[in-house]
Order: structure tokens, then sequence, then C-alpha cells
């Protein structure tokens, strides 16, 4: 049986500020900052930046810096987790917080294609291929060893010429693959797919935690899957709206974030709230 938190550090998840962007992206540093700093702790979970595109990556390094010198002096702690875009950037690729009860980790290991809507999601997926091929069979099935082939293969969209690139003004893959109608499907499938992906994934990589915490979709919304809570925080981009994950001592919530003229805000109602209790007791009945 998972031991029960005590103090529970006042916890934010956020994904896929897509920071560097004009549009389509988290408004600045500064209102994420604002929304961060008054919790302990802040989890970045991916695509923090855009590190990947030559003609965004001096603009969201420099957001980044500027976010995290923020919040840096607020005190919080800051946890960034690698993404696609910024799996360069950052070397964690997953977390687990409150003794295993929560497992946070981008998503971009989902599907050997990384993103299916990408226009180098061929090229992601040999490259995925060609990262197995490379890796001895028991790191290959771990955990630890599907998250680096993934980060590898990802590795495929910071090569795409010109004429395959997102144009810096800001537009996204996603909004891309919405005016393409097999692109189309591809998205719609993966969104349908990922809480059983999620699933699988942590059935056969050894993720015991009752709450899987993902992004990378823009598609925020909570699933369950046997006894398993998938919870998604959608983007700061299109097409979604941003949610945070929020952990303090009453348990775990999902609160759409709000834009203000100020910045954002956390819905005073959560979407979706349990207990600590109750969370331990799905982590009891594996």
């Amino acid at each position: 049986m998972v031991p029960a938190p005590t103090m529970v550090a006042s916890t934010i998840i956020l994904s896929d500020l897509h920071l560097g962007r004009t549009t389509r992206a988290a408004v600045s540093p500064e209102s994420i900052a604002a929304l961060c700093e008054p919790f302990d702790r802040v989890v970045l979970n991916g695509d923090v930046y855009e590190a990947h595109h030559p003609a965004l990556r001096e603009r969201g390094a420099e957001a980044w810096h500027t976010l995290k010198d923020k919040l840096m002096a607020a005190g919080c702690e800051l946890i960034p987790i690698a993404g696609n875009h910024d799996a360069k950037a950052f070397d964690r690729r997953d977390l687990f917080l409150e003794e295993g009860l929560v497992w946070v980790t981008h998503g971009d290991v989902l599907d050997e294609r990384i993103a299916p809507w990408s226009l180098s999601s061929k090229r992601m997926a040999q490259a995925w291929e060609k990262a197995a091929a490379q890796m001895p069979i028991h790191r290959r099935v771990s955990r630890e060893g599907q998250l680096e082939i993934a980060r590898l293969a990802g590795f495929a969209e910071w090569d795409l010429g010109p004429k395959d690139r997102v144009p810096p003004a800001g537009g996204t893959s996603l909004r891309k693959a919405m005016r393409d109608p097999g692109r189309l499907i591809s998205v719609l499938r993966y969104w349908k797919e990922c809480p059983d992906r999620a699933l699988r994934f942590a059935n056969t990589s050894g993720v015991q935690a009752p709450i899987l915490v993902l992004g990378h979709s823009h598609n925020a919304g909570r699933w369950r899957r046997e006894n398993r809570t998938i919870l998604n925080t959608g983007a700061f981009g299109f097409p979604g709206s941003p949610y945070a994950v929020v952990l303090d001592d009453r348990g775990l919530a999902l609160q759409a974030v709000e834009r203000t003229d100020q910045g954002y805000q956390l819905a005073e109602k959560p979407y979706w709230l349990d207990a600590w209790d109750a969370i331990r007791a799905q982590a009891s009945s594996d």
C-alpha cells in the first residue's frame, strides 16, 4: 500500500506554454509567473519554449529565462520536464510526486510518430525504430529507455527544412493538420486513443501511480481507465484551452486556466477534484 503523503507542497502543473511564438502561446512569461508564484512548486510539463524552431529559439529561450528568474525569486521550486519541442533544453523526462501517487510526463512517448499530425511524423517514426534497434533490449523495454527513444525520435522534427516548418509568425502543426483531412483524422484518432495508450504504457513500464498527468496532445480532459485517472492539461496554443493540475493538502484537482486583462487565473471551481484518501484507495487496489 502506498503511504499517505503528510504535508503536500502546494504544486501547479502546466504544459505546452510554447514560449517564443508570437501567437498560439502563453501571452508572456510574466503572466505565467504571476499565475504560479503562489505555489511552492511549479512543474512545467514539456514544450515550455520553442527550442526546436531556429527562428523562435532565441526569443523562446529569453522568455524561459525570464520565467525561471521570476519563479526562483519568488521562492518556487521549479521543475521543467522535456517535451519534443524542448528535448535538448531539459534533461528530465518524467517525474513522480507524493510517494509515487502521481506520475507526470509530457506524452510524446505514447506514439512512435511522436506527433502523428506533424509533417515529420514518418521521419520521427523511422528515428524511433533506429533508436530502439540500437538500444539493448533490457533498456529498450524499460520506462527510462522508452522515454529516451522518444526523445531521440523527436529530434527528427528539429531538422525540418524551411518548407516544412511552421511559420515563425505563430501557426502550429496541429493547426495545419486541421486543414488537411488526412492529418485531421490522425489528430482525432490520437485524441481518442491517448488515454488507452497512457494506460498501456503505465502497465508495461512499471508505473504504479493511480494518477497519470500528460500534456502534448493539446486536448485537455480527464479519463478513467481501469484503476487509473488520466489527466491532460491541454495547451496555451491551438486548438484547446490550458488547464492546470493543482496539488495541495486537500487533494488533487484539474482546473481551467482563465485569461484575464491582467494575465491568467485559475477557475474558482475545479473541473475535477479528488481527495488523497480516494487517490490512495486507487493505489491500494492495484
